[in-house]
């Protein structure tokens, strides 16, 4: 499973719903911060997931508009869902990065233009790290789940900052 359909999935079996309302889901969690979702592929993914039998339409209909397709998740998808989501919180995952594919690559720069982008590099890690504090300063949330999800990433690029100045003063 994708994780752009593990996403979908997910939000359906909260509740069963229409395309434009798991858009407004993903831009009310942020979800597009963790992920990259174009729109127009909530609805391609659903197409796949209707075809693989992941969830189930029934049509609502509207006044002086075309019927809403309400989906919810089918007892597959359901089984799906719960499989995928266990796989995937029980192992660590090698995130693909285009950053240690460039550091790789890295002698093609000078020593002065390889420090000049990692402390550029730096400089937003910094930014991502003081909006991120802002953010956990906000929330109104005592739910350990929502909370983690919104310190995780402040602790990643805490360590990911003491990480490039070690590597800094090795250069």
């Amino acid at each position: 499973m994708t994780l752009l359909e593990l996403t979908i999935l997910g939000i359906i079996s909260e509740e069963p719903t229409h395309a434009y309302h798991i858009e407004k889901i993903i831009e009310e969690r942020k979800l597009r911060d963790r992920m990259n979702i174009g729109f127009s592929t909530i609805y391609s993914t659903l197409n796949k997931m209707e075809k693989r039998e992941w969830v189930e339409c029934q049509y609502a209909p509207q006044k002086k508009l075309p019927s809403k397709k309400i989906y919810s998740i089918s007892y597959q998808g359901t089984e799906l869902l719960r499989e995928d989501i266990k796989r995937a919180l029980s192992l660590p995952h090698k995130q693909v990065s285009q950053f240690e594919t460039s550091l790789s690559f890295s002698e093609i720069l000078t020593t002065s233009e390889l420090k000049e982008v990692l402390s550029i590099y730096e400089a937003e890690l910094n930014r991502l790290i003081q909006a991120k504090v802002k953010e956990i300063t906000k929330l109104k949330t005592n739910d350990p789940i929502e909370r983690s999800l919104v310190t995780r990433p402040l602790k990643i690029w805490q360590t990911e900052k003491n990480w490039l100045k070690e590597l800094m003063v090795q250069l």
